[in-house]
């Protein structure tokens, strides 16, 4: 078993962000690495993850193209402790086993929940009160803000700030070019479940009702109401403030 392992190890690691693969569920090496993960096997045995060999600008993934460990229910099942990404392009968390490079897409409805890099996210299945995906959620209190991250191939012919985005593609016209657009989605869900889309921070604040003088006012004593402040910051900070 471990000559096998050793052979995947090497090859996919030498062949990290080539085309997006054709799933290979019945194949002889997925087999091998499932038999491999022992107990953990049921979290391998979806298809193998999207490789992307085409030059562009950015990457496809939520936060870096390395791996960060965590926890994750899957299936209803947690595993604890092991390698995950989130794929933003194709919405698929991604599992290893151990730090091999062979990795394993999850849908957002069978991947109820996880931790990474000490943050928490959902994945929401077609037909819930939300698009299809995957979340980072902020606040631990009644209210909470849910954050969708989408990583878009877009092309394009002109240049950004006097620099040409993305990379020239012979398959396309030698003036377009490749590059990842990042896409984010913010939603309010309030004490009772429901979810509100939301842009801006004054918008957040609406959504408080009678309460958001008082957690501006608090916002300006923490100096976190200036407009240049990070968002995602300001959303956990008005979030920690109305949970007291």
């Amino acid at each position: 078993m471990k000559k096998p392992l050793f052979f995947l190890s090497s090859v996919f690691a030498l062949l990290a962000f080539c085309l997006p693969a054709t799933a290979q569920d019945g194949s002889a090496e997925l087999r091998a690495y499932q038999q491999a993960a022992g107990d953990r096997s049921i979290l391998f045995r979806g298809m193998q993850a999207s490789r992307y060999t085409f030059l562009a600008n950015g990457h496809p993934y939520w936060i870096q193209p390395e791996f960060m460990r965590g926890d994750i229910t899957f299936e209803g099942n947690l595993y604890r402790d092991v390698p995950i990404n989130i794929d933003a392009h194709a919405q698929r968390a991604l599992v290893q086993l151990s730090n091999n490079a062979y990795a394993v897409a999850l849908t957002p409805a069978l991947t109820s929940s996880f931790t990474m890099d000490g943050r928490r996210f959902v994945g929401i299945g077609a037909g819930q009160d939300l698009p299809e995906g995957f979340y980072e959620v902020f606040g631990d209190g009644p209210e909470q803000v849910y954050k969708h991250v989408e990583k878009r191939l877009d092309s394009s012919v002109t240049n950004a700030n006097g620099d040409t985005i993305g990379y020239y593609d012979e398959n396309y016209r030698t003036d377009v070019m490749r590059h990842f657009t990042y896409l984010r989605t913010y939603y309010f869900r309030d004490a009772e479940g429901n979810f509100t889309r939301f842009k801006g921070k004054g918008a957040l604040l609406r959504l408080f009702g009678d309460r958001k003088k008082e957690i501006r006012q608090e916002l300006r004593n923490l100096r976190l109401n200036l407009p240049n402040s990070d968002f995602d910051g300001y959303c956990k900070a008005v979030l920690n403030i109305a949970a007291r």
